[in-house]
């Protein structure tokens, strides 16, 4: 057990991981089921482990660095194992106006220069969809940033 906590501790020392991140990898270096539940259990009752923590810090990453919209941070919350009560408690809390004014700045920072014709509407939007906002944010953040 002392082992696959070093392990465990070793792998999360550089950035958050997920219960799952984890579990996989002690899988990986060979620890049997039994460790690994037992580990991944201590961890999370010490708090060093929190999906809660990871989803949130990786959405708000997402969104600030990256630009991702919501589709685009779901997805990969879910590719990372966590639970879809944790993914909409985190992505849920941000209302309409919030995501919109996110794609709004992700246009300013990107295109830098509002649309003035359909192909430059269709480029933004294209932008956005691709960063994961769903087409209602995307087309109210392409005529706002118009506007503005």
């Amino acid at each position: 057990m002392q082992e696959a906590l070093e392990r465990a501790f070793r792998f999360i020392a550089k950035r958050e991981r997920t219960v799952a991140q984890v579990s996989a990898r002690l899988e990986r270096d060979g620890i049997s089921q039994r460790v690994i539940t037992e580990v991944v259990a201590q961890m999370v009752s010490d708090g060093y482990l929190s999906d809660q923590r990871f989803a949130a810090l990786y959405a708000e990453d997402r969104r600030v660095i990256d630009g991702w919209g919501n589709e685009r941070i779901i997805t990969n919350l879910r590719e990372a194992g966590i639970s879809s009560e944790i993914i909409e408690s985190v992505v849920g809390s941000r209302d309409h106006a919030d995501q919109v004014g996110d794609a709004i700045r992700v246009l300013d920072q990107r295109i830098g220069v509002k649309p003035s014709d359909e192909r430059g509407r269709e480029r933004a939007l294209g932008m956005l969809a691709r960063r994961g906002y769903s087409l209602e944010i995307a087309y109210d953040a392409v005529r706002a940033f118009e506007r503005s």
